[in-house]
């Protein structure tokens, strides 16, 4: 009898382990697969354009389109930002993550930052993207809150466009995003997985 209900209670603290995990990985973001007929509520600023891509998705049926038209003074000059209702709590640990292709490669830098003068940043990351389906992710833990924020990407180091999907910002450390995937590319970029293989096409 003793087994059978420490056995149970295992069971149980094992089910509320996987709860607050799922929970931990609820994602912030909206309209970040992009399947609502909508490239609403991401933006674009500088030299480029935004588009729904309904030929070319890492899955589901559309991914976000950025067409980058020229090659900026400085890389920050133009920027894809999700900055719509967003702020940071201080002290809380963030994933942000998405799958990336590119023509080509595309150096972009992914930047949580304050969306305000003077513009702070939180795990600032400048990252190579590749022509295949890739999911790249920043940790960065803010000190104190921010707001208004933004998760930004500065786009004009080069003029090659770029496609992102199931874009993910959550609280806690990185949780691979798909079903089950392996580990993609880190901050540092020791580690990377393509999937070129699963793009719809």
């Amino acid at each position: 009898m003793a087994l059978r209900s420490m056995a149970r209670m295992g069971v149980m603290a094992l089910a509320a382990t996987f709860t607050v995990a799922a929970s931990a990985q609820d994602n912030l973001i909206s309209n970040g697969d992009f399947e609502a007929g909508t490239t609403d509520p991401w933006g674009v600023y500088g030299d480029a354009a935004l588009m729904l891509d309904e030929g070319d998705a890492f899955a589901g049926s559309a991914s976000l389109k950025v067409e980058v038209n020229s090659v900026g003074a400085n890389f920050w000059d133009a920027g894809l930002q999700y900055n719509v209702d967003v702020t940071f709590t201080g002290g809380t640990l963030y994933t942000w993550a998405a799958f990336v292709k590119s023509e080509g490669s595309k150096e972009i830098n992914w930047k949580p930052e304050l969306a305000a003068d003077p513009w702070t940043a939180y795990g600032e990351q400048y990252l190579t993207m590749s022509a295949d389906w890739t999911e790249y992710f920043v940790e960065f833990t803010p000190e104190a809150d921010v707001a208004p924020a933004s998760l930004t990407m500065h786009i004009q180091a080069g003029d090659e466009d770029f496609w992102i999907d199931n874009a993910r910002w959550y609280e806690g450390a990185y949780v691979p995003g798909d079903t089950g995937a392996p580990t993609a590319v880190e901050a540092d970029g020791k580690a990377t997985t393509t999937w070129g293989s699963l793009k719809t096409r």
